[in-house]
């Protein structure tokens, strides 16, 4: 086995909601000197056996979670590893700065960088995790976590107000998303257009909304993070560590 550039061999815990990724970074850190596990991700399907068996999470010195983090069950998944598996786990995500970031960090995270950090850093940036050296300003994850919590209210507020529609109203609210035309939903579902214009309008009233085009984007809020619309600036002050001092590193 190689020897890891700083030093010493960390036992890694991988964790990816593409297995590629999770792949690709196993193979990259084994290649310098490091145990690898790769973790089951919340909902995956089980298929060919683990190259390993992983040991007790408590037997692990470091998690490292890799996703997009831009759809709710990501982040939901990504928050119950970190909860359920107890390591220091430093996050890598192309998900921009804002309340993504907040989610992961609520439920202990160290750090998060971007995604475009490179391999040929993630190695000192764990031992750094590891050693409590590196972990995201007070100030910082403060306001990323208040970003988070003010967006989950947002979002558990529409999915409050989608819960009353009707199942019929739902239906009709998934096919308007889908694109459809009121006379389309008709045809589809067998019934008047104008009984479709009325089923609209109770599902405008419900989530309290003026036209088709703000019910299917409050639909879309609870599905997607849609991380654009709350995208916050980066800290000047706020730079990842780096032992080697690489120019900007920034996780590939």
């Amino acid at each position: 086995m190689a020897t890891s550039p700083t030093g010493e061999s960390l036992r890694v815990l991988v964790a990816s909601d593409q297995a590629l990724i999770a792949e690709a970074v196993r193979a990259a850190l084994d290649s310098r000197g490091h145990d690898v596990i790769v973790v089951r991700w919340p909902g995956e399907k089980t298929g060919a056996p683990r190259r390993r068996p992983a040991p007790p999470a408590p037997m692990s010195q470091v998690g490292l979670l890799l996703s997009d983090l831009d759809r709710w069950s990501r982040i939901k998944a990504a928050m119950l590893l970190v909860e359920r598996i107890p390591v220091p786990w430093a996050v890598l995500t192309t998900s921009p700065r804002g309340p993504a970031w907040g989610a992961i960090l609520s439920v202990g995270a160290r750090v998060v960088l971007p995604g475009s950090t490179r391999l040929d850093h993630i190695t000192s940036m764990l031992t750094l995790v590891v050693s409590d050296e590196l972990r995201m300003p007070d100030a910082e994850r403060s306001e990323l976590e208040t970003s988070w919590e003010e967006m989950r209210a947002r979002h558990d507020a529409v999915a409050e107000r989608l819960a009353t529609l009707t199942p019929r109203e739902g239906e009709v609210l998934r096919l308007m998303y889908a694109g459809s035309s009121v006379a389309r939903i008709a045809e589809m579902l067998e019934v008047a257009p104008a009984t479709v214009r009325s089923q609209v309008k109770a599902v405008l009233r419900k989530l309290d909304v003026n036209n088709q085009l703000a019910a299917v984007a409050a639909f879309d809020d609870v599905m997607e993070v849609r991380p654009a619309a709350y995208r916050l600036p980066t800290p000047r002050t706020s730079e990842p560590v780096d032992p080697a001092k690489p120019a900007k590193p920034a996780v590939h």
